[in-house]
């Protein structure tokens, strides 16, 4: 729980500032750092990210109208624009769980090596 909120907030705060993958990032260093285990890893990455860029882009909807996801689907031959945000959804998630676990996995590497050599 303390993972997903960590990875929410920074991952939120940061790409008010930085690029789109700056997400995987955050990602991959708070649960290099807060992991435990690698499934509550990636489900901590993937929904935290998902429901960042989910919430970003209901609220450029409702702050902008709904003009530009109406183009955006119209130019996909989308049937409607709600589509946009399951697809929003399910490719910051998959960057941010893939993330958050590669993070995981290198900080499984790092300690196993420190134990063979110790």
């Amino acid at each position: 729980m303390l993972l997903f909120f960590l990875i929410a907030i920074l991952s939120f705060l940061v790409q008010l500032f930085l690029p789109w993958w700056s997400l995987a990032i955050v990602a991959f260093g708070c649960s290099y750092f807060v992991g435990k285990k690698a499934a509550q890893t990636f489900f901590a990455g993937f929904l935290a990210c998902g429901m960042v860029w989910l919430l970003m882009a209901l609220f450029i909807h409702f702050s902008k109208g709904d003009l530009m996801t109406d183009r955006i689907a119209e130019l996909l031959s989308l049937p409607s624009s709600s589509i946009l945000y399951v697809a929003a959804f399910l490719i910051a998630g998959i960057v941010g769980g893939l993330a958050a676990v590669s993070g995981f996995y290198l900080k499984s590497i790092i300690s196993d090596r420190k134990a063979v050599s110790a």
